[in-house]
């Protein structure tokens, strides 16, 4: 075909992508998950427009070879690693064919920009699945002034250590077969912000709340300052200017650059509406980020931008913590502290492949004409200094 007309049809090819992939996914997952995705293929698509380059690092060709590798994989073709080399290695012994660190490092820039952990937590590099990384635990180093002739006093320096220990982590969706006909651009970016989202969504869970399976997350580790407000504040929504105060004032001195809220959208539109008898805002100062805030988060898009401060502190929404609807008497539910305090450590390798079990629209997948597709990366995330942290709690009545 001419390649005027090729051109000419492309954003009208794009477009039956974006719709295609949006309603199988709605159908697969759920719409939510659909839009988010959207909303990440079209930031890119923006910026290759305004910068001829989007935040994956990738160029066009290159998205192009590792859809065509990615479809081989998955319809369980031969696999010509040596023509794919940049994008897809050898076969890892799990079944599954390692992607290049291009491809790993671009779908790793995606999670870091719609995911507050990824994006905020410092990295680490494991060489190992389990990386000992120390923590100063002391108390807040000052010296001291000397006499002349005077030996002084040595401080004893107190650290502690925090472990990463990998574990494997995979998301798998299905794509029709259809779509992967065409290596394209389009497909290509779903495919990378698919696996980009659900990494940095379930780190965020993981970081934020996890539970101990496999990860114990700020809201339930066991040394973070709990504090627990005063009787009567029972609900979510009694987060005062008071019950803020108090937060901040629990948080070690040394953290308090960085530091911000974490909650729920849910309960930061609570929090923002509260009136008291009188009719007055119960937090006043809880507005919309002030355009000096604004500016230290100038390139970040999504939940990685602050939606209001509080007393100066930004602060930050993210669905994995509790929602309005839970509250209740004696429950955690928002953090105060500075996320450089997690630990995000990355093993490295990222795998694609075959995904041979499950149904779509209530089909078996190779009978509803879909491809199964299956990333692995392999990732530890742990509190690395309980101290940089405050969890605010309900009373008991």
């Amino acid at each position: 075909m001419d390649e005027k007309i090729l051109k000419e049809l492309q954003p009208m090819f794009e477009q039956v992508v974006d719709q295609v992939m949006e309603k199988r996914l709605g159908d697969a997952i759920n719409p939510m998950v659909a839009a988010e995705t959207k909303k990440i293929v079209a930031q890119l698509k923006m910026e290759r427009s305004l910068f001829g380059q989007d935040r994956t690092g990738l160029s066009d060709e290159q998205k192009k070879d590792f859809v065509s590798a990615a479809k081989a994989i998955v319809m369980g073709m031969n696999v010509d690693t040596k023509a794919n080399e940049a994008l897809i290695s050898e076969q890892d012994s799990r079944g599954g064919y390692l992607v290049a660190t291009e491809v790993a490092n671009a779908i790793v820039r995606i999670a870091a920009s719609v995911g507050v952990v990824m994006n905020q937590a410092t990295k680490w590099t494991m060489n190992t699945d389990q990386l000992d990384i120390p923590a100063y635990t002391g108390s807040f180093l000052e010296g001291e002034y000397l006499g002349v002739d005077a030996a002084g006093t040595p401080t004893a320096i107190t650290f502690d250590s925090a472990s990463l220990v990998a574990k494997k982590w995979q998301v798998a969706f299905v794509v029709g077969n259809d779509l992967l006909a065409d290596a394209s651009v389009e497909l290509a970016d779903w495919l990378l912000a698919l696996a980009g989202e659900a990494l940095a969504n379930r780190v965020d869970k993981e970081g934020l709340a996890g539970a101990g399976t496999p990860f114990v997350g700020v809201l339930n580790h066991p040394d973070v300052t709990v504090h627990t407000f005063a009787t009567g504040n029972d609900t979510f929504a009694e987060f005062t200017l008071d019950e803020a105060s108090d937060m901040i004032a629990n948080l070690d001195e040394s953290m308090l650059d960085g530091a911000a809220f974490y909650m729920n959208r849910t309960v930061w539109a609570k929090v923002r509406m509260k009136k008291d008898t009188a009719g007055n805002y119960v937090l006043p100062m809880a507005g919309a980020p002030s355009a000096a805030l604004l500016a230290n988060y100038a390139g970040n898009v999504g939940g990685t931008r602050p939606v209001g401060e509080i007393l100066g502190y930004p602060v930050f929404t993210t669905r994995h913590l509790p929602a309005n609807s839970a509250t209740a008497v004696s429950t955690k539910f928002a953090i105060f502290g500075n996320l450089k305090a997690l630990a995000y450590g990355d093993r490295g390798e990222m795998a694609i492949a075959k995904h041979t079990s499950g149904s779509f629209g209530g089909k078996e997948i190779a009978l509803a004409d879909q491809a199964g597709m299956v990333f692995k990366h392999r990732h530890a995330v742990t509190v690395a200094l309980p101290a940089a942290f405050v969890v605010a709690k309900t009373a008991a009545s």
